[in-house]
């Protein structure tokens, strides 16, 4: 499959399917989420992060709004009110004469157009731009989200494989200890065969508590993303099937990366948004030209009123004004070039952070594709390994019971199958994990991929908490 055909199989439009994720939640979520799906449905509505994510990215699709008004009309209006006391023109020295009282009320509208500012136009220029971003920035956001999610129900049903093998590895030492002691009663072997025997279960008890309190410190962490205690979630089928990646190419997926990735968009989008705001910051000399209508309407008492020196007649009515203005900056006290500097520096280091962006992508993305390769071969060798292993401590078993074999390799044997179970377990989940995180690299991680995974669950068998909490040591005679 060619990156085209993979860009048209996965063309996800992350805000949109997000959305209708979220309508769906409302409708299909059980109080007790089980799966996969249900707990991403959950977080969709109640993870801090997430909820912060979609804040910040609704503040950023203002930017564009914000720069854009400096280009647009500006209209204000003014009311006003006045009384004016003033001494009587006509006998002043007189003081039995009251003083007039001149009462005034006036409104007044002015609209406001800029005409010519280069100022302006550029940081509308870089504030689309800034929304752009934090659009791209949000749609990252959301493929963290599902990363986090895929990453905590994994970490449950891995803590729970390994606490399984931990109990199936004490269970099976405390009964090799427990046949040691019975041989060494009746002379059948020696006293250094039941301590090595004891010092294998002890190990083996630590081992298996340490593995109950990670299962139950994963289940917590499912409460972080979602704010509900969950008991019970489903397993992964015993059918679960491993594949390479598609395309095989590597480089396929770094093109794709390059291309999709939402990190990278949001990198290029700040490193050109910093290029217009370099450019608006060197326009900030140029002259800039504005025009402005203004209506007054002033509503009064007319008569003759000194100011101290003349007198002037005040009439009421309505005044209409159109003017054009012409503002040439001259000296703003090093202001000017101090931002065009400035931002001239930030936009250097925006291209610097892109073109880090890139190269960190590109890594990503081989570097994923070459894990889940290998994932996907190692696999298959640790589920050989297991079956191998499990052959050896058979055959180890049957050479201690008739005295070809020591207690010593039977104990080594049954710790290499233990190993190579907790190792099984541990790639198979890495192989998932680095799956997810190599479409999200490629830009290609959508609610999809985790429907898709939560139809590989087994919900007839769920892992309880319960259950977890119940466990505890062989008690041995």
């Amino acid at each position: 499959m060619k990156s085209k055909e993979l860009s048209r199989k996965h063309n996800w439009r992350p805000l949109k399917t997000l959305f209708a994720a979220v309508a769906i939640s409302f409708g299909s979520v059980q109080a007790q989420a089980e799966t996969l799906w249900e707990i991403y449905q959950l977080a969709l509505e109640h993870d801090p992060q997430l909820a912060a994510d979609r804040a910040t990215y609704r503040a950023g699709l203002e930017n564009k709004n914000i720069a854009r008004a400096a280009l647009l009309p500006q209209i204000t209006a003014t009311a006003s009110a006045n009384n004016t006391q003033l001494p009587n023109q006509n006998n002043p020295s007189s003081p039995g004469l009251k003083n007039k009282t001149r009462k005034s009320r006036g409104y007044q509208a002015t609209l406001d157009q800029t005409l010519f500012n280069l100022e302006s136009w550029f940081s509308y220029q870089g504030g689309k731009l800034d929304s752009e971003l934090a659009a791209a920035q949000f749609s990252a956001n959301q493929q963290a989200m599902m990363i986090r999610v895929a990453q905590a129900y994994f970490a449950v049903l891995s803590a729970a494989d390994d606490l399984e093998t931990a109990q199936a590895e004490e269970e099976a030492l405390a009964k090799q200890l427990e046949q040691t002691q019975q041989r060494f009663e009746v002379g059948l072997t020696a006293i250094t065969d039941v301590y090595n025997a004891r010092a294998s279960h002890d190990t083996a008890v630590a081992s298996l508590l340490d593995a109950k309190d990670t299962l139950l410190n994963n289940f917590d962490a499912l409460t972080v993303l979602t704010g509900q205690q969950h008991e019970t979630i489903a397993p992964l089928a015993s059918d679960f099937a491993v594949v390479a990646p598609v395309p095989a190419e590597r480089a396929a997926w770094v093109e794709f990366a390059l291309k999709n990735n939402f990190s990278l968009k949001a990198a290029r989008l700040n490193a050109d948004s910093s290029r217009y705001k370099a450019r608006a910051s060197a326009s900030a000399h140029l002259p800039t030209l504005s025009g402005e209508l203004s209506y007054s309407d002033d509503i009064g008492d007319a008569g003759n009123f000194s100011n101290g020196s003349s007198s002037f007649l005040a009439e009421p009515g309505a005044t209409k004004s159109a003017s054009i203005s012409l503002n040439v900056p001259l000296f703003t006290g090093g202001r000017t070039s101090a931002q065009r500097r400035q931002t001239r520096n930030q936009a250097l280091q925006a291209e610097d952070q892109r073109n880090l962006t890139e190269r960190q992508t590109i890594e990503n993305a081989r570097t994923q594709h070459r894990n889940v390769v290998t994932d996907a071969t190692r696999v298959a060798a640790r589920q050989q390994a297991v079956i191998s292993n499990e052959s050896s401590v058979e055959a180890t078993q049957a050479g201690y019971e008739v005295g070809t074999r020591n207690l010593v390799d039977v104990l080594d044997a049954q710790r290499l199958l233990y190993q190579a179970r907790r190792d099984y377990s541990a790639s198979l989940y890495s192989y998932i994990t680095n799956t997810l995180d190599l479409n999200e690299t490629a830009g290609l991680l959508s609610p999809e991929d985790l429907q898709r995974l939560n139809a590989k669950l087994n919900p007839v068998s769920p892992i309880s908490r319960t259950d977890a909490l119940n466990v505890g040591p062989t008690m041995i005679k």
